[in-house]
């Protein structure tokens, strides 16, 4: 068979595509474990950091059991027990301007003040939108006050607001879009909690 033949391209070709497919599947196959088990990990981490406890590496699904007394994360919202206040804790997602983010919203039982937030992934444009996970956007979070049922997230200086008693957070400049959307989400959620606190 000539090497310049259309025939000899494509066997060459199909031969090279199985040989690459057949070596991500049993790389996949091969780490699939360990990746579960680091998501599930740095979803744990997230919860705690939310919660203000920080996460002992070694001993995170033990520290988890301690507080909220469960095994695993939920989709439903947890309640955990820290210094012996009850916290509740929810997942909460929605659409930016790249794509979903998805995070950990912590607020007081009576829903007046948040405790924290940590983001868990996004697709926002690093260095602009993709900021939502800095230490100075996510510190803005601690102890915010609720005003009228919502948090307003403006367009300020970029430095962060630490002003917990107005309900303002301090968004990120050049990325309005994105600052905008985690006011939605975080504000959708309250909502949805307070839904619930409602038909308990």
């Amino acid at each position: 068979m000539e090497k310049n033949s259309m025939t000899y391209t494509t066997i060459f070709s199909f031969i090279i595509t199985f040989i690459l497919v057949f070596l991500l599947t049993l790389t996949h196959v091969s780490t699939k474990d360990r990746v579960s088990k680091y998501n599930r990990n740095y979803e744990i981490s997230s919860i705690l950091k939310a919660i203000g406890v920080k996460p002992q590496d070694q001993e995170i699904q033990e520290q988890f059991k301690a507080i909220f007394n469960l095994e695993l994360p939920t989709n439903k919202t947890m309640v955990a027990k820290v210094d012996g206040e009850d916290i509740l804790v929810s997942k909460f997602s929605g659409k930016a301007l790249w794509g979903t983010v998805n995070g950990i919203i912590a607020i007081d039982k009576n829903l007046k003040t948040i405790k924290g937030i940590e983001i868990i992934s996004h697709n926002e444009t690093p260095g602009l939108g993709g900021r939502i996970e800095e230490e100075w956007f996510l510190s803005q979070f601690k102890g915010e006050t609720i005003v009228k049922d919502m948090i307003k997230v403006i367009q300020g200086s970029g430095e962060g607001n630490y002003n917990s008693d107005d309900g303002i957070i301090d968004g990120i400049v050049g990325a309005t879009r994105t600052s905008h959307s985690i006011e939605v989400m975080i504000n959708q959620k309250i909502k949805d909690l307070r839904e619930e606190a409602r038909n308990e």
